[in-house]
């Protein structure tokens, strides 16, 4: 007897909440549109594969419910977004393994030294359960890396690192909520030679330390033949 489909125990699991095959298809349709861009994203920005387990690893509980619950609300299913959830859950393949496969850590640990912020180029939002999401500034890796020493100094802030997304999250002073800092080394720009941060952070530098004259490598001179 054949085995069935992942289609089809999606549908038959479904079918148990009573919601019909096309519309748990259109909602399920949400998710896997933003896979896709994720690993895009993943692919562009560090050169190899975001497997489904990995994208589910780093995304975390709460990332994947709030997900859900936008496919909830897309598909027509109201606002629960733990019914789809539990759903596409009950059917999830097994973690993909391979024969090189290690242990990779996912969740956060504390960052014990801004200098394991390593990337060159970070897409840095301030997020708050309680206000709307920024829409994200890029920043150097030298300015996050100084904004860090700063903001976690004695009786101020904490951070976290996720070590296999590169992830850094911070708190800043008596701030309500977190910024969040996700690696974007495909947004850097040419670098100060004296304080390592962009052009347009020089502006910062009497909170964060950047020299106030942003300096570019000497262009190498061209010997001129003499006539």
């Amino acid at each position: 007897m054949d085995q069935p489909t992942r289609e089809q125990l999606l549908h038959a699991e479904a079918a148990k909440y009573g919601i019909a095959p096309d519309v748990i298809d259109s909602a399920v349709g949400v998710i896997a549109a933003v896979q896709r861009r994720d690993r895009d994203d993943f692919r562009r920005n560090f050169g190899g594969e975001l497997t489904p387990d990995r994208w589910l690893a780093a995304y975390g509980v709460s990332g994947f419910k709030e997900l859900c619950a936008y496919a909830t609300r897309k598909a027509g299913l109201g606002d629960d977004g733990g019914l789809v959830m539990r759903i596409v859950s009950a059917v999830a393949p097994e973690p993909e393994q391979c024969a090189d496969d290690r242990p990779i850590q996912f969740w956060a640990r504390p960052l014990a030294d801004p200098a394991e912020a390593t990337f060159p180029a970070y897409r840095v939002t301030y997020e708050d359960p309680c206000a709307d999401i920024s829409p994200g500034f890029d920043w150097s890796g030298a300015l996050l890396r100084r904004t860090l020493r700063e903001a976690t100094g004695p009786g101020r802030g904490a951070a976290s690192l996720e070590e296999a997304t590169g992830v850094v999250a911070f708190t800043d002073g008596d701030l309500r909520g977190a910024y969040v800092a996700r690696p974007a080394p495909g947004h850097t720009q040419p670098t100060c030679t004296r304080c390592g941060q962009w052009e347009k952070e020089h502006t910062l530098h009497e909170r964060f330390g950047a020299c106030p004259q942003f300096t570019t490598p000497a262009a190498p001179l061209t010997a001129v033949p003499v006539p």
